[in-house]
């Protein structure tokens, strides 16, 4: 009689973590090199140069004209971030698995998964909010009521980057404590951590070069390497539930 033997074989791999990471990454790359290029006029013209004598309302109005032309750049970047915002917080959701022993640690992962969260809608609203700027002034709108209309999304837009930037700190720094992905992972968990907590503190404090130069360093280069980096960690190790 022939007995047979029946071997399974255990998958100790998330197969998607590098491809989603790089995929995050790359998005976020683009967007925040973008961002800075927008910010800096180098992908967009230059404002409107005015002389002291031109009146306050037709130097309002030649300057929201012109930001008109700038907002679809705008809208392209933001899109490209929201891709790669939702791919941390996809990659957040598996990570908070594997901290199944460090509570904190899973604790954090939801507060990164929050500010993920945060930063999509603020960044929706937004865009709906610029959007509108920019028809009402392409349009013969009274430019007092575009200002109001600018003021308004500008002001929510930085309230939402700001609550997202403090979650993301206190997420980064959180999950850091976790005995997982090795001292250099952790390392620059933590350091994303504290650039997060800077570009908050810029928000707050309306300091443009901050939202700017900070920004662009941690959405291109921290950020993304620390998705890659995750994400190749996931694909290799073992799920704990």
């Amino acid at each position: 009689m022939t007995t047979m033997t029946l071997t399974t074989t255990r998958r100790t791999a998330w197969p998607v973590g590098l491809g989603l990471g790089s995929a995050a990454g790359a998005a976020l790359v683009v967007a925040g090199v973008w961002n800075a290029l927008v910010q800096e006029h180098v992908t967009v013209s230059s404002p409107p140069m005015v002389g002291p004598q031109t009146p306050p309302l037709q130097t309002m109005q030649a300057q929201y004209r012109w930001y008109a032309t700038t907002v679809p750049q705008e809208r392209s970047a933001t899109i490209l971030g929201l891709i790669g915002v939702a791919g941390l917080v996809l990659l957040t959701v598996e990570l908070r698995r594997r901290l199944r022993d460090a509570p904190v640690g899973r604790g954090a992962c939801t507060a990164v998964q929050a500010a993920g969260t945060v930063w999509i809608v603020g960044a929706l609203a937004a865009m709906g909010g610029h959007r509108s700027v920019a028809l009402m002034a392409t349009h013969d709108n009274p430019v007092q009521t575009v200002n109001v209309v600018a003021f308004t999304t500008d002001m929510t837009s930085d309230a939402f980057n700001a609550a997202a930037f403090v979650l993301l700190a206190v997420g980064m720094l959180g999950v850091a404590t976790a005995s997982y992905g090795g001292p250099r992972w952790r390392a620059l968990t933590v350091l994303t951590g504290l650039l997060a907590a800077v570009v908050a503190y810029g928000y707050v404090a309306s300091v443009d070069s901050v939202t700017t130069y900070e920004l662009g360093l941690l959405a291109a280069v921290l950020q993304p390497i620390w998705l890659v980096w995750t994400g190749r960690l996931l694909d290799r190790s073992e799920p704990t539930d």
